[in-house]
Order: C-alpha cells, then structure tokens, then sequence
C-alpha cells in the first residue's frame, strides 16, 4: 500500500466533511444553509486553483509526475473527475435533505414543475415587475456574438426556433440579480431562486421564438496567475503587474461548466465550440448550480429565527490594555491570545498605546489578509501620524486579497507609513509585529507572532493563537526578520524563532528526532501536532520513522493530509483526526513530549511544500506555564472529543466520530476560555527580576 494520498483527493475529503457539517443533529437549521454555501465556495476555488494549476502543467510540463503518488497532471483531474462524479448523487442528498428540514419549519422552496395557482400568479407577478425589467435578453447570431462569460455567475442560454425553424441560442445573465424571492401565504415563506423564475417565463422574453431547451449555466474560469516571469526584471514595479495580472485573471480559461440538467447533444456541442472546451469540463448538477444561496437565505431569516442560528458568542476581553499599561505588563508577563475565544482587543490597544509612547521608535509587522475595514490598519496610520516609523511588509499575492491588499498599500503610504512588497521569490506568509522602544537603558523590543492574518473578520471565525512577548532574544531575532525582508532576503540562521524557508523545516526534524532518541530510552515518546494541511514529504517520512520507532504520534489536520495512518509496520503509532465546526480550525501547534518535559511551538506554516520552502513563517516555543497549560488544554481536549471528530483511516476515507450527549471540543475550549477571564491578573514577581536581569545583561 502505498503510503501517500494523492493531494487534490485529499483537499475534496476535507470539502466532503464541511458538506456533512449541513447533516449534523448540532447544526442549526440556517447555519446548515451556510455550510451548503461553504462547501460550495470551496469547491469553485478548488478548481479555480488546484484544477488551474493542473491544467496548465498538463500543457506546459504534461510528463511531470507527483512524488507522493506517481500520477501526472492528465491522471490527477482524471482521479478528481472521478471522485466528483461519484459524489455528486451525495451532494444532491445532503441539499434536498436540508431544504426539506426548512420546509418542515416554514420555509418551502417553490417547485416550478408543480405549481399550484397562487404561486403561479405571484411568481408570474415577481418576474413581470422586480425581475423583468433588470433583465437583457441577447440572441447569438454573427451580429451578436458569443459574449464572454464571467468566473462563478450564472447564465439562462436557451436553443431556440426561429419560425423558418433555424436554431438560434438565447442567453440571460443573471450575476446582477439577488439569488432568490420571497413572499408569505398563510404565514408559510416561498423562496424562489431567480435562475428558476427566469426559466419558467424564458419565452416572454424571446417572443419571437419556440424555446426547444432552457438550462442555467456557470462556468468557473481558471485564476492560478504565475507572477514569477513578471518578476525578472529589478525595476517592476510590483502594485502595477499585480493590477494587471489581476485583470488577466477574469478572462483565463475555464476549468468546469456547470449545467443544471442535461442538453442535446447539438446544443452540447454549440457550448464545446462556442466556449473552446472539452466534453469533459461539462458537469451536470441537478441542483442550484451557486449554493452561495445558502448564506442569502440565512441573512434574510436570522433575526426573525433566531433560534435557527448560532447562538451569538462574543469574545471575551481578556485583558483591558486601555485601562492600564500593556507594555508595561507585557514586561511582567508573556500574552497569549486564543482567537475567536478572546478578543483581538488588546493587541490592537497595544498599537495605539505605543503610537502615543514616547519611547517608541517603530512599529513594523508583516500583513497578508487584512479585515475591510481593519482596526489594525486605523491603529496603524494613527501610530504613523503620531510621527512613529510604521513599516508594513504588505503581501501583495495573497490569493483573492490581492486586489484588498493593493488598496491598503496606498492607504497606508498615504497616510505616512512605510510600506514594502515582501520578497520576489517568496510570499511573507508570517504573523509578526515587532514594537520598538529606545529606552534610557538602550533598544528594547515587544514582538507579537500568531498563527493567524492580524484580521479582525476572521479572528472572530478562526481559531488561532497570538503570543505576545517582551523576551528580548525574541526580538532581537524579529528584529533580524524585518531587516532581511527590508533588503529583500531571507533569514539564514536563528537560535531563538524558527523562520523558513531556512530554519522551520530543519527545527522541526531535530524535534522528532529529539523524541525518537528520548523514546528509545525512556520509552514514553510522544509528538502532537495540530495543522491545517500535510503533504510535505520529507516531514511525512520523519513522522512515518518516528512511529516505526514506537512514538506515539497524535496528528489533527482539518484539511488536506496526504498520510495514511494506521498502516502496519509504518504508521500503526499514528493517529490522524479533523475538527470541523462552528469555527475554523486555523491554528498551528506542535507539541513535543508530554507534560512537564513537553516543548511548545506556536506559528504561522502547516506541513504544506509551499510553507516549508516558498514561503517566510514565523514560529516561537511558548515557555511560560500558565501559557503552556492553556496549550495542552486546546490540544488535549481536541484529541479526546470522540464525538464531533473525523478519524482518518488506513484506507485514506474518514469516520465520523459521533457519541451522544457531549460537547463540542471547541464549546469546551470557550467555555474554559471564559473561565480564564475571570481570574485576577496576577504579577510574577520573581519574572519582573528576571527579565529587569535578562534586558541590562543585553543591552550591557
């Protein structure tokens, strides 16, 4: 058996588990709606990525094969083709399943194949007075050309009769048009999808015509853009190629065409044509073909259903840096943020104290998502106006952002605060902010390094950790980062953070072996990791030694895990789960050893190839041990939920680990969270000492 999973096989198991979040007994009603239109985004930006990229390798490099698996690029969308086709009966389960529930509580679909008179007479009024007139109709013919179809919107193209019966094709675009309508009769809701109501009245716009087949369309358009040859030259000017790569993006070509049921195979052949594509880029989806309907319905019926819904959580202000000197404590006691369980509060009360410190110099941190609108970046341009050195490694490739992060480059440069494009070879993937203080005494510096984008929208969906320290051996190594990103390098060597692409990777190895080592002699080896998404291979093989050896290996993975475990004589020592919830599972965290002898590490890469060797990450070891504890908390109470996990087989599919009457890891984890809240902040004194040492030691 071979011992990796093919990588894209892997991400559509994970797709799969998020599908299935919308059958849990746990999940309110609107909130399965949206996790219909999760799956959904996910699946487009999986084929506008994963399937983009294949598809240019197959053109480009088509003799090119996967490491792990052994297939090329044809073989790999054949496997994906395969999967999806196979599944989709599945999907369509799951969807009728779902609006069935919400028609039991109200809620009904209006079927247009059997409409009774009421219905027909308001869906017909809908269309004549809110849809109609929004609408342009066009035939395709030499004077009307085949227009150009935009990446994830949907089209009602029709064959039509003239009266001589020549065929003509009709086409309706719908993307300016809200995803459904609805009214009430006898207090029971109608939704109607407005790709339907189009369908159902097609002929009072093509009058002339005999409409012979009516189908909605979407076709999802390839947005794997390669920067790299954009980048040779040392004069680019890197804001301008982004804008234009970024308008190439909407016209690459299409990687899938969704069709909402099937055609003639003359009407088939008019879309391969007309579209240059293949038989196989067609999919049939006989349900709605944008399930982003799911979020709609939910926005429109969450307050007056408030039951159906997740019950509002705010996160818990776990420290009020407003009301007393962050810095200050800072210097007393390492900070670690647990995000959506904590708020982001503090730290962005952190920016503004230091913007009105006199002692602070500078404030740089590196930004790859940034919330619209951002708090951070408000703090930011008012540290910047407040006459303090605010430089920016702003990322201008972070995928689908990067339009966002182009807006936010020249709002901050405006606002007086430096900004730089990280490096040309490499994407600063790394969480860090560094303050920097120059005191009586000499430099002294405050570093943040978290897991997760400084974004206030998804800290508040996103678990994540931030650390926050005055350690100054930490900073001084922050401090190194930013100077070699400034010169557009990368850090060689560390001794106190790990910074790939040059000394995560190895880190990481000398930790397994560390363990491997204290095993064979002790016996009692243990390796915990808590990731989005493996699939390096050198890594997986250090992991696979490390069971074979007798080390115990927990891993959790929310995503794509390209492993097997459970494999005898392999990885028999190894344990893989995936959390999916009302959060997204984002933070990484390794663990090794156990208990008091464990070794902490908290920081931005998963085990993916582009984390360990394309990308700047940021990791540090948490040695504070109240810190500690709330680690192996999250790590021991996700390990242990056997009723809401996923346990990956030997045989690369997962079970669903259901038990009854238990909570949620991530409930357990809120719960303990809102507890820490409440306890009183209490000064180390004994740390004071040390670190008043540790700073006149450094700075002489």
């Amino acid at each position: 058996m071979n011992l990796f999973i093919n990588l894209e096989l892997s991400w559509l198991e994970f797709n799969k588990r998020v599908l299935y979040q919308a059958l849990d007994e746990d999940t309110p009603l609107l909130e399965k709606l949206g996790f219909l239109s999760i799956y959904g985004n996910n699946l487009d930006e999986f084929f506008m990525v994963r399937i983009g990229s294949l598809s240019d390798q197959m053109i480009a490099i088509p003799n090119k094969i996967d490491e792990k698996t052994g297939d090329n690029a044809a073989q790999q969308i054949e496997k994906v083709e395969q999967w999806l086709f196979d599944h989709d009966k599945e999907v369509e389960k799951v969807i009728k399943k779902v609006l069935s529930q919400l028609s039991q509580t109200g809620i009904h679909f209006v079927n247009f194949k059997n409409l009774d008179k009421v219905d027909q007479l308001l869906t017909k009024k809908y269309f004549n007075n809110e849809i109609k007139p929004l609408l342009s109709a066009q035939i395709i013919d030499p004077h009307h050309p085949f227009p150009f179809l935009k990446n994830k919107s949907s089209y009602v193209m029709a064959l039509l009769e003239d009266k001589a019966t020549q065929v003509k094709y009709g086409i309706v675009p719908t993307d300016s048009l809200p995803k459904f309508l609805n009214y009430s009769i006898n207090n029971q809701e109608r939704i109607v999808l407005v790709d339907e109501l189009i369908k159902m009245y097609l002929a009072n716009l093509f009058k002339k015509y005999t409409v012979k087949e009516v189908v909605t369309l979407r076709v999802t358009r390839n947005a794997d853009i390669d920067i790299g040859g954009e980048m040779m030259d040392d004069h680019f000017d890197f804001v301008d190629i982004m804008e234009k790569l970024l308008k190439k993006r909407k016209r690459l070509g299409i990687v899938r065409v969704q069709l909402s049921g099937p055609i003639s195979i003359e009407f088939q052949n008019y879309l391969i044509k007309e579209l240059e594509i293949s038989l196989r880029h067609i999919v049939i989806n006989q349900y709605p073909l944008d399930l982003s309907f799911g979020f709609a319905i939910r926005k429109t019926f969450k307050e007056s259903r408030s039951q159906d819904i997740y019950p509002t959580v705010s996160p818990v202000v776990s420290l009020d840096f407003a009301n007393k000197s962050g810095m200050e404590y800072i210097n007393y006691k390492d900070v670690l943020l647990s995000y959506p369980y904590q708020s982001s509060q503090p730290f962005t009360q952190l920016i503004y104290e230091a913007a009105n410190n006199p002692d602070v110099v500078s404030i740089k941190i590196t930004l790859y998502r940034l919330a619209s609108p951002s708090r951070l970046a408000a703090a930011l341009v008012y540290a910047a106006e407040k006459g303090k050195q605010v430089i920016a490694i702003l990322e201008l490739r972070a995928r689908f952002d990067e339009q966002s992060n182009i807006d936010y480059s020249k709002m901050l440069e405006d606002a007086g605060c430096i900004v730089l494009y990280g490096l040309t070879d490499y994407k600063v993937h790394s969480k860090i902010c560094l303050i920097t203080l120059r005191k009586p005494s000499g430099v002294r510096y405050i570093t943040y390094i978290g897991t997760g984008n400084f974004n206030e929208s998804t800290q508040e969906q996103y678990t994540d950790l931030a650390y926050i320290t005055a350690n100054q051996f930490v900073g001084v190594e922050a401090s190194s980062l930013f100077d070699s990103l400034s010169m557009n390098e990368i850090v060689e060597t560390t001794d106190t953070l790990w910074i790939a692409p040059n000394t995560f990777k190895s880190e990481v190895i000398s930790e397994i072996e560390r363990e491997i080592n204290y095993h064979t002699v002790n016996g009692d080896g243990e390796i915990t990791m808590k990731l989005n998404s493996m699939n390096d291979l050198t890594l997986m093989n250090k992991l696979v030694e490390a069971s074979q050896k007798g080390v115990k290996v927990n891993l959790i993975i929310r995503g794509i895990c390209c492993l097997r475990p459970q494999v005898e004589g392999y990885t028999e020592n190894i344990k893989i789960k995936s959390i999916v919830g009302r959060y997204l599972e984002h933070s990484r965290i390794f663990r090794f050893g156990q208990k008091e002898r464990a070794k902490l590490f908290i920081g931005s890469g998963d085990f993916l190839n582009r984390n360990t060797q394309r990308r700047v990450e940021a990791f540090i070891q948490v040695s504070q041990q109240d810190l500690k504890d709330q680690i192996h908390f999250i790590l021991d109470t996700e390990i242990d939920d056997n009723c809401h996990g996923w346990q990956m087989n030997s045989d690369s599919t997962y079970t669903q680990l259901k038990g009854k009457h238990l909570r949620h890891s991530q409930d357990l984890i809120r719960n303990y969270y809102n507890s820490l809240s409440f306890q009183p902040v209490v000064v180390d004194k004994e740390k004071v000492s040390f670190w008043q040492a540790l700073i006149k030691k450094l700075l002489g």
